[in-house]
């Protein structure tokens, strides 16, 4: 029998290394140590804080589920676990057991049939006792949000032996009590809910047609009593339920309409736990309701906060399809008109979310068959405040300006608030320049004007709007944006109780405002932020925190702009020495969640050289404790160090990159050099990067264990010439790079991907200091690409060049030769860089064209040139066979332009079609020359 789990008295999970000594020889990262190469996924603690849960993730293969007592100081650790759920009071964990990874390898490589394949189970763990139960051949399981004493889960029904029975049995669902044991068993079960805390649940049961021992209907579990009850019984489909918090009160939607028709009517139904069945709350007949308007399958009902009111979409009745025409017989195409408010692309890439548009209306539990209509298709978008239960919501619509988003982003919207108590609409701004919210109390509408660069608020009763930050002296726009469009802010921490006052960050610091305007705005960081150049940040956590209070203390984020330096302060909002500094040192810190009852925090920390695992501290940061080890194995291999390195680029300004070297690193030697950017990296000194197949750049760690030095410059822009911006600070970092003596200045490349691709593209046009290049999906003539579409999105391509990331600035019509200039295309004679370029048939973000373009040019011009193009494959890579392909090509390409390698067949004859799926072309030439 097979093991699936352990536990032990708390230990540092580790592995012996093969190293007798420090002074052993350290081994290079190949492509075989990705798949065993682990991750920390799915943190959560418990309330008390006692139990800590992880899955320690390899990248391919069999997850682990880890479980630590930070009461007893053990860890259970249990093997194929990928999904869990952590009781909030620590009890149990439920976890669903995969079946072994090779075993499932094993079946699709014999293809065998869904029901064939080997089956999951749960396991129950005690964590008290870290005792487990295991249930065979569970296929899915569900907990309540705030799982207690109940779960759920499904699992095969026994197959019947009886000849001539065609239909497989349905599924069965099993409510189990976790305290003792009990179960209840459904069968032929359609769709299910718990409350939130657990102690309700709502089933549909729905036969299949030849099934005449069971009946359509609705079940209503009473958990906490152990009472069951049927609470509709008619030949109908039930689906979307949702209940109040207490699990009182349950709504769902219902249809008699069983045919397969594209859209089918639903009524509404309500019930709460002292009535004996469900009645119809709401109909196409309800009050209120706009003529021709239903409610369908996506109106999905649900209650507000303190459940007096039901939030529920309405939309008007689809035109059906015609189906007296013949598909073979009638014309399928699109038609592109002038005044579509957005291209055809962008409506079909929207199509499924339009025809699941629907517009949220009020319906009161008190007052049945009646629907108070809220947003409509002037009006579409409706937030509602405190939870549901507020006075006001924000409704919004950005309809009349969908033209224009075609090449300008910046957000305008109608905007209006409507008064559910005295039933009056008030418009705020037609449009509002940004994207306004509702404060959480809803007192305030609020949003950041872009063209004005502040904040601005409405007070939702008075009607007065108020200008908050512009008597502040100091920037709440993003003062390092270099794009053609306007700034954005640094954004909102949280607001106060009730509204009465909201943090605000600028660069570095947060403010205190008050809203309505009485109060002078206080910096509550006390400028230590700009002084000492670190940035704060508020972490909430505690995600049910709508706001926060006056006697809080604050867990603040902090990131030293200088030294790249990160950690944590805390933050009295009253008192003396409200701001107190708890960590800052050269690691990152992420996951980071509180205990719900106590001061015990759980967190990754890790920097380049030091992977990410958990740890615990109880003491806000004074000490801290370690708990995994889930990469010992990085101890046998060449890893690497960095540094912070600064130089003058040619236009005499300051700029800053990543150095990256072997941590065998010998400055008598000469090291080629790799060079990779995208925008700015300096930020990130002490990322982690694992080892890990290429999606499309190259990987660090990778090539930095096998002997190179990995350079990744900030590149700082202006508007109209994006091509010469990065030559300005790539090739100036790379002259000031080349001036050490350990550096290979005769062997040195560049790669990028997506805009780093483009730049790679463009920069091999102007110099031939570089040996090689590699460019991922680049733009390569942008007068081709600024008319483009990008496919995901169905968008046109115009506002990138007009106003984001291509800071052309400008139209194409009225500045033709910057789109020229910028264009590498224009200027591939002047290529002497052998280039490997990827790009992909299913980009849905750089139209493959582009790198098309280039290859044929380069091509007629015999320069040497490769494409990869990974078949039905995106921007990036999603296929992880595809990026394992792409990382040993990087790796043959630059190591032979760098290194001298013989290069691959791949390289040196191609790889014809005839050959395709037999061959990849990866072995080397026999007596190939190195360079």
């Amino acid at each position: 029998m097979q093991r699936f789990f352990y536990y032990r008295p708390f230990v540092f999970i580790t592995l012996l290394t093969l190293s007798l000594s420090s002074f052993s020889q350290k081994k290079q990262l190949d492509h075989s140590v990705y798949d065993n190469w682990k991750s920390l996924q799915e943190i959560s603690i418990s309330n008390d804080g006692r139990f800590i849960n992880a899955v320690i993730s390899p990248q391919e293969g069999d997850s682990t589920l880890y479980i630590y007592d930070s009461k007893k100081e053990k860890e259970l650790l249990i093997h194929r676990v990928n999904k869990y759920t952590l009781s909030p009071d620590g009890r149990y964990t439920v976890a669903l057991l995969k079946a072994p990874f090779s075993e499932i390898r094993q079946a699709k490589i014999k293809k065998k049939k869904a029901d064939d394949f080997p089956k999951d189970s749960l396991v129950i763990v005690d964590n008290e006792a870290f005792t487990l139960y295991k249930i065979a051949d569970v296929k899915s399981y569900a907990t309540s949000t705030e799982m207690a004493g109940h779960i759920a889960y499904k699992k095969a029904a026994p197959k019947d032996t009886a000849k001539n029975k065609p239909n497989k049995p349905a599924d069965l669902l099993i409510i189990r009590n976790l305290n003792t044991s009990a179960e209840d068993t459904v069968k032929n079960s359609k769709e299910f809910a718990f409350n939130k805390f657990g102690n309700s649940l709502a089933v549909s049961v729905e036969p299949e047609k030849k099934d005449s021992t069971d009946t359509h209907r609705v079940l209503f579990f009473d958990l906490k009593n152990g009472n069951k009850k049927q609470i509709s019984g008619e030949k109908m489909e039930y689906r979307s339920f949702s209940f109040d918090e207490p699990g009182n009160q349950l709504v769902y939607l219902a249809t008699k309409d069983t045919s397969k028709i594209e859209q089918k009517v639903f009524d509404v139904r309500y019930f709460k736990n002292t009535m004996d069945s469900a009645v119809v709350i709401a109909s196409k007949t309800s009050r209120g309701l706009p003529e021709n308007w239903i409610f369908n399958e996506n109106s999905k009902p649900s209650f507000s906060k303190n459940g007096q009111r039901i939030l529920v979409g309405a939309a008007p009745r689809q035109t059906p399809k015609d189906t007296t025409l013949v598909d073979f017989e009638t014309a399928a195409l699109d038609i592109w008109h002038w005044k579509d408010p957005v291209v055809q692309p962008q409506q079909l890439s929207q199509l499924k979310n339009e025809l699941r548009r629907t517009y949220t209306g009020i319906i009161d539990p008190n007052r049945p068959r009646e629907f108070i209509s809220v947003a409509n298709e002037q009006m579409p978008n409706a937030s509602f405040s405190d939870e549901g239960n507020g006075r006001f919501v924000l409704l919004t619509s950005g309809l009349p300006y969908e033209i224009e988003s075609q090449w300008d982003i910046s957000s305008k919207m109608d905007t209006w608030i409507y008064d559910t108590q005295s039933n009056q609409l008030t418009v705020i701004a037609q449009p509002v320049s940004g994207r306004p919210q509702i404060s959480p109390s809803g007192n305030f509408t609020y949003w950041w004007n872009a063209s004005e660069k502040q904040w601005f608020a409405f007070d939702n009763k008075t009607g007065k709007t108020i200008g908050l930050t512009q008597e502040i002296p100091v920037n709440f726009w993003n003062e390092k944006n270099d794009t053609p469009s306007e700034p954005g802010a640094y954004g909102i921490a949280a607001w106060g109780e009730g509204d009465k006052f909201v943090l605000m960050y600028d660069a570095f610091d947060i403010w205190k405002l008050d809203p309505s305007g009485k109060q002078k705005p206080v910096n509550i960081t006390n400028n230590a932020g700009r002084t000492d150049s670190i940035t704060f940040r508020y972490i909430n956590t505690d995600p049910d925190k709508r706001f926060v209070e006056n006697k809080d203390v604050l867990l603040l984020s902090a990131f030293d702009n200088i030294s790249k330096e990160a950690g944590f302060y805390t933050l009295r909002l009253q008192g003396r020495n409200p701001l107190l500094k708890r960590e800052l040192d050269k690691y990152g810190y992420t996951s980071v969640k509180k205990a719900k009852n106590t001061d015990l925090f759980v967190f990754q920390k890790s920097n380049f050289n030091t992977s990410p695992d958990l740890y615990i501290t109880q003491n806000l940061w004074q000490s801290a404790k370690k708990l995994t080890d889930i990469n010992p194995q990085m101890k046998e291999y060449n890893w690497g160090t960095t540094e912070l390195i600064r130089w003058t680029a040619f236009d005499g300004k300051q700029s800053q990159g990543i150095l990256y070297k072997p941590e065998n690193f010998d400055p008598s030697k000469k090291y080629p050099v790799m060079i990779y950017f995208y925008e700015k990296h300096s930020d990130e000194l002490y990322r982690y990067f694992a080892p890990a197949p290429s999606r499309s750049v190259i990987n660090i760690p990778f090539f930095v264990s096998r002997g190179y030095i990995v350079f990744t410059p900030d590149i700082h822009y202006g508007v109209g010439q994006p091509g010469p911006d990065a030559y300005n600070y790539v090739v100036s970092g790379a002259q000031a790079l080349a001036k050490n003596q350990w550096v290979d200045s005769e062997n040195m490349a560049i790669q990028g991907q997506s805009w780093g691709g483009y730049q790679v593209a463009y920069l091999i046009t102007q110099t031939n200091m570089f040996k090689a290049a590699g460019a991922g999906a680049p733009v390569s003539n942008m007068t081709s690409a600024y008319g483009g579409i990008r496919w995901e999105t169905g968008r046109s391509r115009q506002f990138q060049y007009e106003q984001t990331q291509s800071r052309i600035g400008a139209t194409m019509s009225d500045s033709l030769q910057l789109y020229i200039e910028n264009s590498p295309v224009f200027f591939a004679n002047k290529v002497n860089t052998p280039l490997l370029i990827m790009h992909n048939d299913n980009d849905g973000a750089v139209p493959w064209y582009q790198g098309i373009e280039y290859f044929m040019s380069l091509r007629r011009l015999g320069k040497p040139v490769w494409m990869l193009q990974y078949n039905k494959e995106a921007h990036n890579l999603n296929q992880r066979r595809n990026a394992k392909d792409l990382s040993i090509r990087l790796q043959q390409f630059f190591d032979h332009y760098l290194k001298g390698a013989p290069a691959p067949v791949w390289m040196t004859r191609g790889l014809p079609a005839i050959e395709k799926g037999k061959s990849w072309g990866y072995d080397l030439e026999a007596g190939q020359p190195g360079n």
